[in-house]
C-alpha cells in the first residue's frame, strides 16, 4: 500500500485533472472535428464530452476500490504477474506518447507565428527543461505551482475569446445541424477525443487526497470536465463563426488564426490575440509536466524504487527520452499520425480497461466473502 504524507486540496486536484488533458490538441482544435463531422460537428463534440464524463465515472469507481493505492498498484493486486507488467508497459507508452504530441505541437506553433528561423529542437529542449524543473519537487509542490498560474491563464484566455466576439460574422455556422448522420458524428468524435485525453491519471492523483476530502473531490472531477468543456464549446463557436467551416478545415491552428484578428490600437502588442499562444503554451507546459510526473510514478513501483534519488534519476532520464523521441516527428502531419495511432489504445485505457478492472475486482470481492463466511 502506498503511503503519502503530503496531500492536495479538492481544488488543486480539479485543476491538476484539468491541466492533465487541456494541454494537448488545443491548438489544432476543432479542425479535425469539423473536417470529419462536417455540419454535425457540434454533435460530435457532445459525444466527446459525454464520453469524458463516462470515463471519469469509471475511473472514480476504480479509485474507490482502494483509495490509498494507485491504479498500477491495484492492478498488481487484481492481476499479479504478467498482466501487471503488460499494463505497466502500456501505461508507460501512453504517458510517453502524450507529451511528445503536446511538445511537438507547441514547437510547430511557435515556429509558425513567432520564430520561423528557430530549430524546433531548441524550443522543445527549453520546454522539457522547464517541465523537469516544475516536476522536480514531487506532486504537492507541482499542484500548488499549477494552481497559482492556471486560474489567471484561463481567465485571460476567456477575455481574449470575448474580444473575438465582434468578429463573429457567420452566424449560420453556429447552429447545430438537424440532419443527424451517425457515421460522421462518431468519426469526428473519435478523431477529436484527444481534447479530453489525460484525465485517465485520476487514480494516480487520488491517493494524495485526504479521505475526508474525497467526496468533494468526486464532485470536482466532474467540474473539471464541465469548465473546460464550456471553454472548448466557446472555441468551436468562435472559430466556426469567424472563419466559417469551409475555410477552417484548411487551417492548421484555427483558434490562433481566429484570435489574430484581435488588435487594440495604442497597445505595445499589435496583435493582442497572439497572446493566446503564450497562455495555451503554459497549459501545454503543465500538461507535459504532469505526464512526466505520471510516467515516473508508473515506472518507480515496477522498479521497486521509491527514494528521492531514484525519482530524480528516472524523471531526468524520461525527460531526455521524450525530447529525443520528439525529434523523430518532422512536421505537424507526423503529430497527427501519431495521435491517430494512439487513439485506440487511449480509449482502451480510459474506457475498456476500467470496466474490466471493476468487474474483476467485484468478482474477486464476491468470491472472497463466501470463503470468509465459511471460515
Amino acid at each position: 500500500m502506498r503511503e503519502t504524507t503530503q496531500h492536495i486540496s479538492p481544488l488543486q486536484y480539479a485543476i491538476i485533472e484539468t491541466t492533465a488533458f487541456m494541454g494537448i490538441g488545443i491548438f489544432e482544435f476543432p479542425r479535425h472535428l469539423v473536417l470529419d463531422s462536417g455540419n454535425n460537428a457540434w454533435w460530435g463534440f457532445l459525444v466527446d464530452w459525454f464520453m469524458a464524463y463516462v470515463g471519469a465515472w469509471l475511473l472514480l469507481k476504480v479509485a474507490a476500490v482502494n483509495p490509498r493505492e494507485t491504479l498500477l498498484g491495484m492492478t498488481r493486486n487484481i492481476w499479479p504477474g504478467i498482466s501487471y507488467w503488460i499494463f505497466g508497459m502500456v501505461d508507460t507508452i501512453v504517458h510517453l506518447v502524450l507529451p511528445i504530441i503536446a511538445l511537438t505541437q507547441f514547437s510547430f506553433v511557435i515556429i509558425t507565428f513567432f520564430l520561423p528561423d528557430t530549430p524546433s529542437w531548441m524550443i522543445e529542449a527549453v520546454m522539457m527543461g522547464m517541465a523537469t524543473f516544475i516536476t522536480w519537487w514531487e506532486f504537492p509542490p507541482l499542484a500548488r505551482t499549477i494552481q497559482v498560474v492556471y486560474i489567471p491563464v484561463m481567465v485571460l484566455s476567456a477575455l481574449l475569446l470575448a474580444l473575438l466576439l465582434p468578429h463573429v460574422s457567420q452566424g449560420y455556422a453556429l447552429a447545430p445541424s438537424l440532419d443527424l448522420r451517425l457515421l460522421p458524428i462518431f468519426k469526428g468524435a473519435f478523431r477529436t477525443f484527444y481534447i479530453f485525453v489525460g484525465y485517465e491519471a485520476i487514480p494516480i492523483f487520488w491517493p494524495y487526497i485526504r479521505a475526508q476530502d474525497q467526496p468533494r473531490a468526486r464532485l470536482c472531477t466532474y467540474g473539471a470536465l464541465t469548465v473546460p468543456g464550456m471553454f472548448y464549446a466557446l472555441i468551436i463557436a468562435e472559430t466556426l463563426g469567424t472563419e466559417g467551416p469551409w475555410y477552417l478545415v484548411h487551417l492548421e491552428w484555427p483558434g490562433v488564426s481566429a484570435l489574430r484578428l484581435i488588435s487594440v490600437t495604442g497597445l505595445l502588442i499589435d496583435k493582442l490575440g497572439l497572446l493566446i499562444v503564450v497562455f495555451w503554451g503554459i497549459l501545454s507546459l503543465f500538461f507535459i509536466s504532469i505526464r512526466l510526473w505520471a510516467i515516473t510514478h508508473v515506472i518507480l513501483p515496477m522498479m521497486r524504487r521509491r527514494t528521492v534519488l531514484w525519482y530524480h534519476a528516472v524523471l531526468t532520464s524520461l525527460a531526455v527520452l521524450i525530447f529525443f523521441l520528439s525529434q523523430t516527428i518532422p512536421n505537424i502531419h507526423g503529430t497527427e499520425q501519431l495521435t491517430a495511432l494512439a487513439m485506440p489504445v487511449l480509449l482502451v485505457v480510459i474506457i475498456i480497461y476500467p470496466i474490466i478492472f471493476i468487474l474483476t475486482a467485484h468478482i474477486k470481492k464476491r468470491n472472497r466473502h463466501p470463503q470468509e463466511t465459511h471460515a
